[in-house]
């Protein structure tokens, strides 16, 4: 499945209780790196995803609305790991709009083992960032278990790594939890 090209400056309006300027920013910096190439295509995994099921796209991301000058300038307001950390949260709001119209509504409480709320509140949302691929799959492990150990609550898990760049999201649900 080929998902059509998506444009990160899009996000305010894909999740309009947010603002999302310095994310999509920082998404674009993550994915580019130092050169700037575009459009940037992003192998996706899905796992039991509502309204979309299971799985595996090419997300095309569209990064012209960012000029070198913002690039470069975002680069010298964060550091590389808050660089990707920003831009997990940007392909996790791509990624919940493309495969199934999901919105991200407000962040979770301290302790909650996740990051954000989606659809109406409803579900968690835990997002990871990696730079490289050998990171991904411990860090998908590693959420993955302690978001079960904390409750039999609904869940989506988003990880991303910039390095291939590819990314894996799925949707547990409390009855029966896929990994």
């Amino acid at each position: 499945m080929k998902i059509e090209t998506l444009r990160l400056s899009d996000l305010n309006a894909m999740h309009p209780r947010l603002v999302w300027d310095h994310i999509g920013c920082a998404a674009a910096a993550t994915l580019v790196g130092s050169t700037r190439s575009a459009p940037i295509r992003l192998q996706v995994e899905y796992t039991d995803l509502p309204r979309s099921g299971s799985g595996s796209a090419e997300l095309i991301i569209d990064i012209t609305d960012y000029s070198d000058g913002m690039l470069e300038a975002i680069r010298r307001t964060y550091e590389q790991p808050r660089l990707v950390e920003l831009g997990a949260i940007a392909i996790a709001g791509l990624l919940l709009n493309a495969l199934g119209g999901h919105e991200i509504m407000d962040v979770t409480s301290r302790g909650s083992g996740a990051d954000y709320l989606v659809d109406d509140l409803t579900f968690r949302l835990e997002i990871a960032g990696r730079s490289n691929r050998s990171d991904f799959h411990p860090a998908w492990r590693v959420r993955y278990q302690r978001l079960r150990e904390i409750s039999d609550d609904s869940f989506f898990l988003s990880v991303t790594e910039f390095e291939t760049p590819a990314s894996r999201l799925a949707f547990f649900d409390h009855v029966g939890a896929s990994s």
